[in-house]
């Protein structure tokens, strides 16, 4: 009974140690990545909420299925960063074309917003939001997805905020051709990348998708303080031949190069086949896909 107790303090213990460190990181990437609220009020209200909703992301489906439709009719990104008020029902109008058929379910907008400007004297419009729900033929919520596209250094941004699907609605193509219309439309209107805050099962998803670690120094830090401690957690239950594949792999996070990339560290196999799984489950991480 007491070690029922331990584990189940240890496993509360980790995850309050990701909800902290997330909520640490969407206070800068609500800045960062998706502009700024209109307060501080705001800013902290949304980073918390944010971070709840995040812990339950999931990440693309894999399975085969055909892609998804054409968005060529929607306004380039590119374009919609380029006005000079925050015109929010003409925004909502110019993204209608969203709402398509992806796979075997729909997706219907909820909230189109623009962000104000991130400094005094800024651009009108620093980026905007995209809300929508996943509905099933019957008009049945089944998912939700959220999406913060804006510009930083003068490249525009977009950060994957949130991806759900209930468990009867996943692996069935919705995400895997909601992603592909989106990256051919984020391509076409000169988007750069795409970045994510992935966790949970997420985390072996979003590795498995072709995103890589964010090699940004602070966010860097993190994602390697995870996959740490996350290779602590799993060791005691490794052999002694797949725990010499996890000090191997560990120590190419010395230094500034030669760091394995996510897809390695997941598709990591020794004598448990699922080594690399077991790791990644447990790791939060910042991710980046490269479009341009």
């Amino acid at each position: 009974m007491s070690s029922a107790r331990e584990l189940l303090s240890d496993g509360t213990a980790r995850i309050a140690r990701v909800f902290r460190n997330f909520v640490g990181h969407k206070a800068s990437s609500m800045r960062d990545s998706a502009g700024i609220l209109d307060d501080g009020a705001d800013r902290f209200d949304g980073a918390n909420r944010a971070a709840v909703r995040e812990t339950g992301m999931s990440g693309p489906d894999n399975r085969p299925t055909g892609t998804g439709p054409n968005l060529a009719s929607v306004p380039g990104v590119d374009e919609l960063l380029r006005v000079r008020t925050l015109d929010n029902r003409r925004l909502r109008s110019d993204l209608s074309g969203l709402e398509r058929r992806y796979g075997p379910f729909h997706l219907r907008l909820t909230d189109v917003s623009y962000f104000g400007p991130t400094s005094a004297g800024g651009p009108p419009v620093s980026g905007f939001r995209i809300n929508g729900a996943v509905v099933d033929d019957a008009g049945r919520q089944v998912g939700r997805v959220e999406r913060h596209i804006s510009v930083k250094d003068g490249r525009i941004v977009v950060f994957n905020a949130h991806m759900r699907l209930e468990e009867g609605a996943r692996g069935r193509g919705f995400s895997q051709a909601f992603t592909a219309s989106m990256n051919d439309y984020y391509r076409r209107s000169g988007v750069d990348r795409i970045e994510i805050f992935a966790v949970q099962d997420g985390s072996v998803a979003w590795a498995r998708a072709g995103f890589d670690f964010d090699r940004d120094p602070d966010r860097m830090k993190r994602t390697i303080s995870s996959v740490r401690e996350q290779a602590v957690a799993i060791r005691a239950d490794c052999s002694p031949s797949d725990r010499a594949l996890l000090d191997e792999v560990l120590s190419r996070f010395k230094g500034k190069d030669g760091y394995p990339t996510a897809r390695e560290l997941v598709e990591l196999a020794g004598e448990d086949p699922q080594l690399g799984v077991k790791l990644m489950s447990g790791t939060s991480w910042h991710g980046v896909q490269r479009l341009s």
